[in-house]
């Protein structure tokens, strides 16, 4: 019989970014849980608030099937003696499982003859397992930050305030840490229904949680938070901004969502508008509205988790901790004013950097350098403003806005460039060089800020490199995953043609005698670290494994080069003939290993095989070669493709490994012309056969 399984962590208020990686981690550890007891179930699944972490089990087996275990004892030569007696060995292990001697089997294997009991053990019902499991439960659950209370020694995100624990509609008693007995109840809004409810099963728990406004889904959340911001929005003659992470975050902050809107003196749309959404969003958690033009209009609209009576009153409220901020803000804006961006780079001789590394006035002057050093291959007519948008690119972590709102870094630069005078483009490209700040945010569209964003992080890694500071395991302070990922993507976005090797020596050598590393060794290790970001990022968007592997175990330096080669050795892997060619190549790989030299000396092709197998190579070659360097990999492998007959007449008549040894080298000689030619693409040998 299967029966179905409610369990749910009642606590005060949980944070919100806290909250789907607990639940979610409690529904992947309670599946562990259950697995390893023997029990199966249909599903589990997770739902979550402020104030509960719940997980549900359909179709939860009622009892463990009973079972046969085996148990290895001592060798054979310890448990009996000379006269085949058994031992104390023999006895302590028959008594240590509650058996007799007699019961004992000996069994062979790879290291002797060993002391077997093999026992069945009959399954416990599952409501006799679940109390031990479900406390287990409570104390597996991670948080960034727990705390304890009262006298308790269990730590948890908050307070626990109650325990549901229903197994087929009847309670599960347990306790843990001075929590009370479970009970098939759970309670209702903090403030407008805090009555105990009785629960039945999950359906009812659902329905009753929502009849006493709680909406335990959280996506069903979002969808009431994305309709009451909507409508409170449209009341008030606008739109809302879209905004999908404060949506998120405001789903999990309440548990059930009550829009209101609120309206702020129109001088405050003075402030640039990332600076006035930031003001409104990252602390107060109010969208922002705009109008048919996406113009911010002076309203917000807040997230309350009761129903106001009075919404001008509930409105009043809001709008007075955010004119607070808000002026904070103007004064803000106006006071960075005084000060042009210019005029602030030499004062970032007092920020830190990194401290083996300098201050940001070094980092600020290096990567100007890198920049201008881009810019003269990449867009000799964009130097200059490359060279000035790199100058002032750190200039705003000096200002008061930004040390508010560290978000805004880059926003504000572009901002108060525009109103100190300075060229758009240059303007514009203070702000896109931090794109993307996530791995799935916008990237930078201006030419400019993308090279200036390309030296900013090169620049980083090399230093950290340069230090020894390097990624491991899940440690990465300094977030150099992320650089190499916006790296990698930003080069793709624009085309960029560069090498990776050269740029990364220009940024080594930047830093003079900073570096403790050895530079060879330093750079190495960056571009093996940059193609494994590049490696994973491809496998992300669905790019085959092995066809990655084929282009960058050969060669990886300019990454556009990479998925043009990428590109060629999918579509031409489609081709019927490839397997065929691959597998022969990995022979021919094989066969050459370390062989040095691709010189043939044609006087020593005796047999028809290796005649014809080296005229196709000849042939080949000439109307590959120039196809490679143009950059036409797919028109070239459809060449190379040629090869497939004559390599396998080859295998099949002549024997590479001759006793005459000229000859021997000679047919080695031939295999690595091939090997090399075709390792100019990619190693076909990494495609399986």
């Amino acid at each position: 019989m299967t029966k179905q399984l409610i369990f749910e962590i009642g606590t005060e208020e949980i944070p919100a970014g806290y909250l789907m990686p607990a639940v979610e981690a409690l529904k992947k550890n309670l599946t562990a849980g259950l697995s390893a007891l023997g029990l199966s179930f249909d599903s589990v699944n997770c739902a979550a608030t402020p104030r509960r972490l719940v997980v549900w089990v359909d179709s939860l087996l009622s009892r463990q099937p009973d079972r046969v275990e085996e148990f290895m004892g001592p060798p054979k030569k310890a448990a009996y003696d000379a006269n085949n007696h058994p031992t104390k060995a023999a006895e302590g292990f028959a008594k240590s499982r509650g058996a007799e001697v007699a019961d004992i089997q000996i069994v062979t294997t790879a290291k002797g003859e060993y002391l077997m009991l093999r026992q069945e053990q009959k399954g416990q019902e599952t409501k006799q397992l679940l109390p031990e499991l479900l406390a287990e439960m409570i104390k597996s659950v991670p948080f960034p930050k727990s705390m304890r209370w009262g006298a308790t020694k269990t730590t948890f995100a908050r307070p626990i305030q109650w325990l549901l624990a229903l197994y087929d509609g009847q309670a599960i008693p347990f306790s843990v840490e001075g929590v009370g007995d479970t009970a098939a109840i759970t309670y209702g809004h903090r403030f407008m229904a805090p009555q105990p409810i009785a629960v039945r099963d999950f359906d009812h728990y659902l329905a009753a949680l929502r009849q006493q406004h709680v909406l335990v889904d959280p996506n069903e959340r979002k969808a009431m938070v994305v309709k009451e911001i909507t409508q409170a929005a449209q009341e008030a003659g606008g739109h809302i901004l879209p905004d999908e992470e404060l949506v998120e975050t405001v789903a999990n902050l309440v548990e059930c969502p009550y829009a209101i809107c609120g309206t702020f003196d129109q001088k405050f749309l003075d402030l640039p508008k990332d600076a006035l959404i930031t003001s409104m969003r990252e602390h107060q958690k109010y969208f922002a509205v705009v109008d048919d033009q996406g113009k911010l209009k002076a309203n917000f609209i807040a997230i309350n988790n009761t129903k106001v009576k009075d919404a001008v009153l509930g409105a009043e409220g809001h709008q007075r901790v955010l004119r607070a901020r808000l002026e904070d803000g103007l004064f803000f804006f106006k006071a960075d004013q005084q000060v042009p961006l210019v005029n602030r780079v030499a004062d970032l001789q007092g920020i830190v950097f990194q401290n083996k590394l300098g201050t940001m006035l070094e980092k600020t002057e290096r990567l100007q350098a890198l920049a201008a050093g881009l810019a003269e291959t990449l867009a000799p007519a964009l130097v200059e403003k490359v060279r000035r948008a790199a100058w002032l690119a750190k200039a705003d972590l000096l200002t008061a806005m930004v040390n508010e709102f560290p978000s805004l870094q880059g926003a504000m630069g572009r901002d108060y460039a525009r109103l100190n005078g300075e060229d758009e483009d240059v303007a514009v490209a203070i702000h896109e060089h931090y794109m993307p700040v996530r791995a799935d945010s916008a990237l930078p569209n201006s030419v400019i800020g993308a090279i200036v964003g390309i030296a900013d992080r090169i620049d980083t890694i090399a230093g950290c490199f340069g230090i020894g500071q390097v990624p491991t395991g899940s440690t990465d302070p300094f977030g150099l995953r992320r650089q190499a990922l916006g790296l990698i993507r930003t080069i793709e976005h624009q085309g960029f043609i560069l090498s990776l090797q050269a740029l990364t020596s220009a940024a080594l050598g930047l830093y003079g005698d900073k570096l403790s590393e050895d530079r060879t060794l330093a750079q190495a290790n960056i571009m093996e670290f940059i193609k494994g970001r590049y490696a994973n990022d491809q496998a992300a968007k669905g790019i085959s494994a092995e066809a990655v592997e084929a282009a960058v175990s050969v060669k990886f330096d300019a990454i556009i080069d990479c998925n043009m080669r990428i590109k060629a050795l999918l579509a031409i892997s489609a081709q019927p003939s490839f397997s065929l060619l691959a597998s022969a190549f990995k022979r021919v790989m094989n066969i050459v290993k370390d062989h040095q030299g691709v010189t043939v000396d044609q006087t020593l092709l005796t047999d028809e095989a290796e005649k014809t197998l080296h005229l196709t190579l000849s042939v080949v070659r000439q109307e590959a070669q120039p196809l490679i360097e143009q950059g036409d990999y797919e028109s070239a492998l459809l060449v190379i493709l040629k090869m497939k007959e004559p390599v396998d007449l080859f295998f099949e008549k002549v024997m590479v490994m001759s006793e005459d040894s000229l000859v021997r080298q000679n047919r080695l000689s031939l295999l690595a012309a091939i090997k090399e030619l075709f390792l100019q693409i990619g190693d076909f040998s990494k495609f399986s056969q």
